[in-house]
């Protein structure tokens, strides 16, 4: 009879793929509308997609084109959440939605994008497109009308003119991330985008000069020695104030270590880029534990490793001493745990705490879960990713470039080791947990900081051999005094800052981290 340790050792039967060898196409969108088509709203939908506001992110302009094409030629039934999710984002036929919320999550970045494009590049548009929140139907509109809140508070006889829908008898496109309350607001025809009358009204003078000045001259003359004699007692409190503070902190002065820090954390929020935050799978965890196989980044990616096929075969050894009509109970067990979004504690105050750095640019922060990760994002944002390869496979795309590199965790919640692939002098060529005759436990996490999949943007890894070794590189990584040096080493002549990584070491107390320190560093590519 086979022990758990026995079966634990099996190599995996794997038939995937290598991680390089992950499709780095999308599904290609079909669209009804001509191509030449001289209809002005497919004219501006094109030129919103070719802008540099959505012309990095094929998933972004797929999104737009499939619901504008849609709308125009009159398929509004088509614009729900799961045709978007089957048409742009490659999911099969029956997604649930409400377990995968890919599509609500790139609605959100969709907006924003379009509002970028007419505030800069699309700023002298006579037109308008938005996707009110609410639902994922575009709305086209001159400049000078009020666009509505959400989808639902479309005129329906407007509406009905352009192609006979009634938002309400589709709830399907409705999105349910808002309550449907709003204004109400046209929808208007193709014509009305070219006209040069429509909505435009210059406002018209409602008072005149005698009521914006009611008071007596002696009166004005009055109030205005009021409001001097206020703003001298306002200036001589704030001077009074000021004057019992210490010289030093009338101005601001950002010290050396901050300095470096803020240029750091600057090269991973940028105006000019997405940044994606994106925590550990936990559900992935739980499911190690059953399966005792790594799943490796294509078959994460595509989702199979989800499929009841794979569950079965994973559990077939677990399952053997049970009843074979318990069989199909523990599959379904076993999937529905896999399903689940978890994540750590530790994650949670990481993303918590790396939200609030100064840096951030609210609007360009994207939280993402581990599974609605996609490798256009590694190529066109910056992304922060937190936990080893077992808990977030997106880690496999970098491992290569790394000296200090993960192997995978022992079945049944182990840790994982650390590979150290060029060990200088002194170093160890391995670093694990719980080793015999170590009573503190130590424990081990890495940070590295390399370019994204394009090399323009950046990825920043946190990872731990256990939630202890990922909550040490965090809490270092946060630290500006600790990570000075570590900043100092990798500054190149020119300010900027070289790809590095470091190796941190801590104790492990009931799965928390004591005082982290570095135990070996790497400056510049390759990491060696």
């Amino acid at each position: 009879m086979k022990t758990f340790d026995s079966i634990a050792r099996q190599p995996r039967r794997s038939t995937t793929k290598h991680p390089s060898d992950i499709p780095r196409s999308h599904p290609q969108v079909k669209l009804l509308t001509a191509p030449g088509s001289d209809d002005p709203r497919w004219q501006l939908v094109q030129r919103v997609v070719a802008s540099r506001s959505l012309g990095r992110s094929t998933l972004l302009s797929n999104f737009l084109l499939f619901v504008c094409d849609r709308y125009l030629q009159g398929r509004v039934a088509d614009i729900t959440e799961q045709q978007i999710g089957i048409h742009v984002f490659g999911r099969l036929e029956g997604f649930k939605s409400g377990d995968d919320n890919i599509v609500r999550n790139y609605a959100r970045t969709l907006r924003k994008r379009m509002e970028e494009y007419f505030a800069t590049e699309g700023r002298h548009e006579t037109s308008i497109l938005t996707m009110p929140r609410g639902a994922y139907l575009p709305v086209f509109a001159t400049k000078d009308t009020e666009t509505p809140a959400i989808a639902s508070t479309m005129n329906p006889g407007a509406e009905a003119a352009v192609q006979g829908f009634d938002p309400l008898a589709h709830p399907a496109a409705i999105d349910d991330t808002l309550p449907q309350a709003g204004p109400q607001t046209d929808i208007l025809p193709s014509d009305a985008l070219t006209s040069d009358k429509g909505y435009n009204s210059q406002p018209k003078q409602a008072f005149g000069r005698d009521l914006f000045f009611p008071f007596p001259h002696g009166t004005r003359q009055f109030l205005n020695g009021l409001a001097a004699l206020c703003l001298i007692a306002i200036g001589v409190l704030v001077g009074y104030f000021a004057a019992r503070q210490k010289p030093d902190t009338w101005f601001h002065r950002e010290t050396p270590t901050a300095k470096l820090n803020h240029l750091f954390w600057s090269k991973l929020f940028e105006d000019k880029r997405d940044t994606f935050l994106v925590p550990s799978d936990g559900g992935l965890v739980m499911l190690h534990s059953f399966t005792r196989q790594h799943v490796s980044l294509p078959d994460y990616a595509s989702g199979n490793y989800g499929s009841h096929a794979e569950i079965a075969d994973g559990i077939a050894e677990l399952s053997k001493p049970a009843n074979a009509e318990d069989n199909p109970k523990l599959e379904h067990k076993v999937s529905v745990i896999a399903a689940r979004r978890y994540t750590s504690i530790v994650d949670l105050d990481l993303v918590s705490r790396l939200s609030r750095l100064p840096e951030v640019l609210p609007d360009r922060l994207m939280i993402r879960y581990a599974r609605d990760l996609r490798i256009d994002d590694l190529r066109t944002g910056n992304v922060i990713l937190l936990g080893s390869a077992d808990a977030n496979p997106w880690v496999d795309l970098f491992q290569k470039q790394l000296n200090f590199q993960f192997s995978p965790g022992i079945p049944f919640g182990g840790s994982a080791v650390i590979i150290n692939q060029h060990p200088l002098p002194h170093e160890q060529s391995t670093y694990a947990s719980g080793e015999p005759n170590d009573p503190v436990r130590h424990t081990y996490g890495v940070i590295a900081y390399v370019p994204n999949l394009d090399g323009a943007g950046h990825v920043l890894l946190i990872e731990g051999i256990n939630m202890a070794g990922t909550q040490a590189a965090g809490s270092f990584l946060l630290s500006p005094t600790a990570m000075q040096p570590v900043l100092e080493h990798a500054s190149s002549p020119s300010g900027a800052i070289r790809p590095f990584e470091i190796l941190i070491e801590t104790g492990n107390i009931a799965a928390n981290a004591s005082s982290p320190r570095v135990l070996s560093e790497r400056i510049g590519l390759p990491l060696q």
